[in-house]
């Protein structure tokens, strides 16, 4: 059994018709025990029938017609209002079902919204002329002051329930596709930062971090040096064991960074094999001892890939900001020392 015959339907409006169907064939049920006992027969029949209708209108939101049973539903209740207007006169109150109506098309339809308000507008019209109707004409049944007051507590408490009902699993729908929408909004504004192999922040991500620092903070107690880290002869890596192997042991060193930048500020994928190392939480002396202890901590580890291990060195160029130049200035600079590092010896640190 189907929910919806179009692949590009939502179940939203299958499940609120099945919902409005029930609702509404329980409410004949409740309608043929009190019409009966007041004996009101005709009214009783087209309950019955009504409450058949609406069976059999449930029956249908299970066989993917959609549309068909939306327009069923409308018909089937407006011509049952009309009825019960006929035979039971305006004062029992069965025309507030008609807003209902209005707010279960808006909901369900997929027509445009040149389609809806024509809908409107003519719910509205319909509304005025049963008015005028039951104003000008003596309804079939005489329907007493008790029996009155029935009626409309029972249709107007089943009118509000049935729109509260309507509206919530709209909203609840609503909700939970904008919940659905910002965890991949989420998702999405995670992959545009993050460099996919390693999962350290990428260069773009990089650059906000470092401006956003910038911004935030005063000369008094202000911290930033950046670090450019090149692996020494990773291309030798990659020519003898495979790009798959360079991509493990990337991911390797990765994890290296981001346990010892934890405290100290973040490491990022600056690309290839280069990586960007932002500290702000102390001067660059300081900064360029704690990259001497990262350097020392690479060159005794063991990295493996597959039965192959390997041991690395790293070269670094550390600059400090001193808020006299752009921060591409300080990137610059150190990327020009991380140069002279490699052309003087590489796994050193040049500050």
């Amino acid at each position: 059994m189907l929910d919806v015959a179009n692949e590009n339907e939502t179940k939203k409006s299958s499940v609120i018709m099945r919902c409005t169907s029930l609702f509404l064939a329980f409410f004949f049920v409740i309608q043929v025990i009190d019409l009966f006992a007041a004996s009101y027969t005709r009214a009783g029949i087209i309950a019955v029938c009504c409450f058949i209708g609406y069976v059999g209108a449930f029956v249908l939101t299970y066989q993917g017609y959609t549309i068909l049973t939306q327009h069923y539903i409308e018909a089937l209740t407006l011509g049952w209002i009309a009825a019960f207007i006929a035979l039971l006169g305006w004062n029992c109150s069965y025309q507030h079902i008609i807003f209902v109506l209005c707010l279960f098309t808006l909901l369900t339809s997929y027509q445009d919204i040149a389609y809806k308000v024509l809908w409107a507008a003519f719910l509205c019209l319909f509304r005025i002329v049963l008015y005028i109707y039951a104003h000008t004409h003596v309804p079939y049944y005489t329907v007493g002051e008790i029996q009155s007051y029935i009626l409309n507590i029972v249709n107007t408490l089943f009118t509000f329930c049935l729109f509260f009902t309507i509206s919530m699993l709209f909203a609840k729908d609503s909700m939970e596709m904008e919940q659905k929408l910002m965890k991949y909004n989420k998702k999405i504004e995670k992959l545009a930062k993050t460099d996919t192999l390693t999962n350290l922040p990428n260069r773009r991500d990089a650059i906000d971090r470092i401006e956003k620092h910038v911004r935030k903070s005063s000369e008094t107690d202000f911290f930033l040096s950046i670090s450019i880290g090149d692996i020494d002869f990773f291309k030798k890596i990659n020519d003898t064991y495979g790009h798959e192997a360079g991509d493990a042991i990337l991911v390797q060193l990765s994890n290296i960074f981001r346990e010892v930048m934890a405290e100290e500020g973040f490491a990022a994928r600056w690309g290839g094999e280069e990586f960007l190392f932002v500290f702000t939480k102390e001067n660059a002396d300081v900064s360029a001892i704690k990259l001497n202890d990262l350097r020392t901590r690479i060159g005794q580890t063991t990295f493996k890939y597959n039965d192959i291990e390997m041991h690395l060195t790293m070269t670094f160029g550390l600059e400090e900001y001193d808020f006299h130049h752009s921060i591409d200035d300080l990137i610059n600079s150190a990327d020009k020392k991380l140069y002279l590092g490699k052309t003087t010896g590489r796994n050193q640190v040049i500050y």
